[in-house]
């Protein structure tokens, strides 16, 4: 049968609703006020003219939803919310176009996700005001008909191929609404101390909301942290292919002993001549002896003979947990053959985990970094992408009564003077000596003065730009009792009584919110990216505290002497960042004690997955930006070296940073 030429091939509901308009042969465009003009395929959205809704009628729909649907209690400062964001959101029409009942709908469902089992009571809080930040991203995409998202004349042919399905389509057709995004509204500063807590629940393998830790918690807290520790590691080893069991018949016993398995210690009694894979942390015992504790109990082990798995690929310290391969012995030692470190764990895969925690309290999940984070999350990956002109500036260890330290800081700022960037991080130490060996508060206010007359002469980078300090060793209040060494982590930030004139420069020129006093360390939360900050001279420690497995030829142990060769750099570079990447503590202590977690709890957080972004300020390595297994660690070393001011630059909608330098 001949095809008819005249007839299109396209389904029909894939066809345009308004047809396109054809015109006469023999009738041209003209200038006669009586001739028609063609009209255009593509109808203008209407505006939509924002409402007050009263409580009492949002009341019964947000009962319906809320409660009825999602067994959720909702307070009236929620619902005061919900009015102010529905009529702004849907106009006059939401209840008709049944807009609104669908955007409540959406609320319901991403405050789950975020708050859990435990959040059943909706109040008007910052998580609620955070679910509404999200959603206000991405236009009137969220009450997209069906009718409507299958109008392909109104959708760019981009959007179909996002993969996104019906609601990767409706965002796809707000792509001009999201230049329009300012990205402060999606900027927070997350501080060590009060963002939120949370304890890992073993049985139930889930993160679940613990209670504000206390100053002076009971002891079993210690014991705790370290036994969440092995959990999260231990469980994270098991999701891996390499300690997974065959599903399939035990008739094939080749397969099955190919299978790595873990042994507690408690199982080695008994079993001596017998190779064995063991999991747990290095200790040292009372006696001075290098020991391996897990839960079930403790074994001394012979490092004689072991070898570290790459040889040169990790730092092996007491603190840390490891994988042995050996022999457990007569006389109840264990002999250890190879030592590995447990393997790290992509973003994308911890996401199918504990995708549904909100581990910083910005109303953005684990999972709205990738594929799977719903329609919220594509609108705000979307968002992040699209503002491609967006940096933040991190300069270390900015000595501010060094040498050259404010003519580097004047060459770096009149570099971004006329493009101001979106966040500048200034990191300490902040002056060269201990507060209490330099004479006390009187010249370390001095410091921060000679900031202020410094930050006067760019008023469009004060303007602009949210500067956030993060303290060191050398700041207060902890140098006055410390002298400068080492302290508890994490660190107060820098009491506002030393910054008084940094403050008013902001103040003048845009507000008190332009200037954060962060702690250490810290978090940045950017739509969906999460940005870890930690100022501390953690190289040095895993140098000196490292285990030597008696080889002579060991490349760490000149690498301080020859901090020019590009290739030694470059590879200290990989074995920092593997070290901390694959814990589930950063930054990890190679202390036994646990010198990062003096303040019980408080960094309890921080014990999930590699973050996207690390800022690790350590001025005894040279400044380099890495990758590794998906995180992107950068170091922007010490700012003033040789005459050469160094920082590196990240660029969050390619998720990508460099290191920068200039002469001064």
């Amino acid at each position: 049968m001949p095809l008819d030429k005249g007839k299109s091939k396209v389904p029909t509901f894939f066809r345009p609703k308004i047809p396109s308009a054809t015109l006469n042969p023999s009738s041209q465009p003209t200038s006669d006020p009586y001739e028609p003009l063609p009209q255009s395929t593509r109808p203008q959205t209407p505006r939509i003219l924002a409402v007050e809704i009263p409580l009492n009628v949002l009341r019964p729909v947000a009962f319906r939803v809320f409660t009825k649907k999602h067994n959720l209690t909702l307070k009236s400062d929620a619902l005061a919310l919900l009015c102010a964001f529905i009529g702004r959101r849907c106009g006059a029409e939401w209840r008709d176009s049944g807009a609104g009942e669908k955007l409540l709908d959406e609320v319901a469902r991403q405050w789950r996700r975020n708050e859990g089992a435990n959040g059943v009571l909706v109040d008007g809080g910052e998580g609620l005001k955070s679910v509404i930040r999200g959603l206000e991203v991405g236009g009137d995409s969220v009450g997209v008909s069906r009718e409507k998202s299958f109008d392909m004349a109104e959708v760019p042919s981009s959007a179909l191929y996002d993969g996104g399905g019906m609601d990767g389509i409706g965002a796809s057709a707000q792509t001009e609404e999201l230049e329009d995004v300012e990205p402060c509204a999606y900027l927070k500063v997350i501080d060590a101390f009060s963002q939120p807590k949370f304890s890992y629940n073993p049985l139930k393998k889930q993160f679940e909301k613990a209670p504000k830790p206390s100053l002076l918690p009971p002891p079993q807290t210690k014991t705790q942290l370290f036994r969440t520790r092995y959990n999260l590691l231990h469980q994270r080893l098991l999701r891996t292919e390499t300690f997974q069991l065959p599903t399939f018949s035990a008739a094939s016993s080749s397969a099955a002993k190919a299978v790595n398995r873990l042994t507690p210690i408690a199982n080695l009694l008994g079993r001596s001549g017998q190779s064995f894979l063991l999991f747990g942390m290095l200790g040292v015992s009372p006696s001075g002896l290098l020991i391996l504790l897990d839960p079930s109990g403790e074994i001394v082990l012979d490092l004689s003979v072991a070898t570290a798995i790459p040889e040169d690929g990790s730092w092996f310290t007491p603190g840390c947990f490891c994988i042995l391969d050996g022999t457990f012995e007569e006389t109840g030692k264990f002999t250890v053959f190879t030592v590995g470190q447990p393997s790290a764990e992509r973003r994308a895969t911890s996401a199918e985990v504990f995708g549904h925690v909100d581990f910083l309290g910005n109303g953005v999940t684990l999972d709205m970094s990738v594929s799977s984070g719903g329609q919220q999350g594509r609108i705000l990956r979307k968002a992040e992408k699209s503002l491609e002109d967006v940096k933040h500036l991190f300069i270390g260890e900015v000595e501010l009564d060094g040498k050259g330290t404010l003519e580097a800081l004047r060459k770096v700022f009149s570099e971004y003077e006329m493009e101001p960037p979106l966040v500048v991080v200034l990191m300490g130490n902040f002056c060269s000596v201990a507060m209490g060996s330099s004479g006390g508060s009187v010249g370390y206010k001095e410091y921060f003065d000679q900031l202020a007359s410094l930050l006067q002469d760019f008023p469009a980078l004060t303007a602009s730009s949210t500067f956030i300090f993060v303290p060191g060793d050398n700041d207060p209040w902890a140098s006055t009792f410390s002298g400068g060494a080492s302290t508890t982590l994490p660190r107060k930030p820098i009491p506002e009584i030393f910054a008084t004139r940094v403050k008013r420069v902001f103040t003048q020129s845009r507000g008190t919110n332009s200037i954060v006093w962060a702690s250490n360390p810290c978090r940045i939360g950017y739509f969906t990216q999460e940005i870890v900050i930690c100022r501390d001279d953690i190289f040095s420690r895993f140098q000196r505290n490292s285990i030597n497995f008696h080889k002579s030829d060991h490349p760490m142990e000149d690498a301080l002497s020859q901090p020019e060769e590009t290739g030694v750099e470059e590879k200290e570079e990989e074995v920092e960042v593997e070290t901390k990447s694959t814990r589930a503590f950063y930054p990890h202590s190679p202390s036994p004690l646990g010198r990062f977690y003096g303040i019980i709890g408080t960094l309890l957080v921080f014990t999930h997955y590699p973050a996207l972004q690390l800022v690790l300020a350590d001025p005894r390595m040279q400044p380099f930006v890495i990758t590794y297994e998906s995180c992107h660690v950068m170091n922007p070393g010490k700012l003033v070296q040789r005459r050469m001011a160094r920082w590196v630059e990240y660029s969050p909608s390619i998720g990508k940073g460099k290191v920068c330098e200039t002469g001064f």
